[in-house]
């Protein structure tokens, strides 16, 4: 069984009526990140594109949040570039329990407020670009001229046969979902970590 992950929206409006908000990055210095062939300003596109490692000459990312709105930590960080971000403690159950196709690049959390830098979170790089559609039975539109597939989320479905063996992985023609197994749901689940939101993704299975 696979999901697609992303942030739970719900429990944020909930915590905010109920004065529980978690910390939310809402400025970053990625618009101006000087980086290899990476044109000044595109820099937040970098984690959607392939590669076997994300450079060790990795820059200094920084994201901004106000204290005045909320210091309370949670375990997946909502952010203005929407960033796969994650708590280091989700890192080390990942790395625990084997989780392949991940690097995990630093980056610092500063309060505008009182200048605190917060170490405590990681860009969770995914390496695993892989074909996970099945084309003949998702819906999409196609653009021949810029190669370009579009879908929505109801409308896909994956390839159980090429899947199987990854446990997170983005698709190649649409790289922006991320998907997960059950396995990662459940170390999510177990540890009761605040952000994550699935949502079950059909198969051809």
């Amino acid at each position: 069984m696979f999901y697609r992950l992303t942030w739970d929206m719900d429990r944020i409006d909930d915590s905010i009526k109920s004065n529980t908000n978690t910390i939310y990055a809402e400025k970053s210095n990625l618009g101006e990140i000087v980086y290899k062939d990476v044109k000044v300003g595109f820099f937040s596109n970098i984690i959607y594109k392939s590669f076997e490692k994300l450079s060790d000459t990795w820059p200094e990312v920084e994201f901004y949040y106000s204290s005045k709105a909320s210091d309370l930590e949670n375990e997946y960080l909502i952010n203005v570039n929407r960033w796969p971000i994650i708590h280091k403690k989700v890192m080390e159950k990942f790395n625990d329990n084997k989780i392949k196709g991940l690097q995990y690049l630093p980056i610092k959390l500063i309060d505008v407020v009182t200048g605190k830098v917060n170490n405590n979170y990681v860009v969770m790089y995914i390496m695993n670009f892989i074909e996970a559609y099945d084309m003949n039975l998702s819906k999409y539109t196609y653009n021949e001229k810029y190669n370009v597939y579009s879908f929505l989320p109801q409308d896909i479905v994956l390839d159980e046969k090429v899947c199987k063996d990854y446990d997170i992985f983005r698709c190649k023609k649409d790289f922006v979902g991320i998907y997960v197994s059950q396995k990662i749901k459940n170390i999510i689940d177990d540890n009761n970590w605040i952000g994550f939101e699935f949502y079950k993704q059909k198969t051809n299975v």
